[in-house]
């Protein structure tokens, strides 16, 4: 498996389709970052830069039709690419939010720390 950029005429579709899948709303295009990683037809996730010194990684999904394997390898090499990027751009924290377990053995396994807070998303539509 390779990781490779997100290009939005290749990639946008499958992210869509897997969104819906998990019975969530995709993100319209403008709404994600330009800085995205993809194992093509396995996984993706993105990388929200700030001014500051702390990214973001969210929106990670995987292809739900694959065995759970496959799709956690090719996550794990996403969220590896993730985390390499954020450190060549300077950024010196990576933060995410989620609720589902999966995702959250997964930044363990990747050297995050959880909070033991629960938090909610608020949003402002400007």
């Amino acid at each position: 498996m390779q990781v490779q950029r997100f290009d939005p005429t290749l990639h946008y579709d499958a992210f869509c389709a897997w969104t819906r899948w998990y019975q969530m709303t995709p993100l319209a295009l403008p709404f994600l970052p330009p800085t995205g990683f993809v194992v093509d037809g396995v996984a993706m996730g993105f990388l929200y830069k700030t001014d500051s010194k702390m990214a973001w990684i969210e929106n990670l999904s995987a292809n739900p039709v694959l065995p759970r394997e496959q799709r956690t390898c090719g996550l794990d090499l996403v969220v590896a690419a993730i985390i390499e990027e954020s450190r060549a751009q300077g950024f010196e924290v990576l933060i995410g939010y989620t609720n589902v377990q999966a995702v959250i053995d997964r930044a363990l396994n990747h050297g995050f720390t959880t909070d033991p807070e629960r938090f909610q998303v608020v949003t402002k539509v400007l």
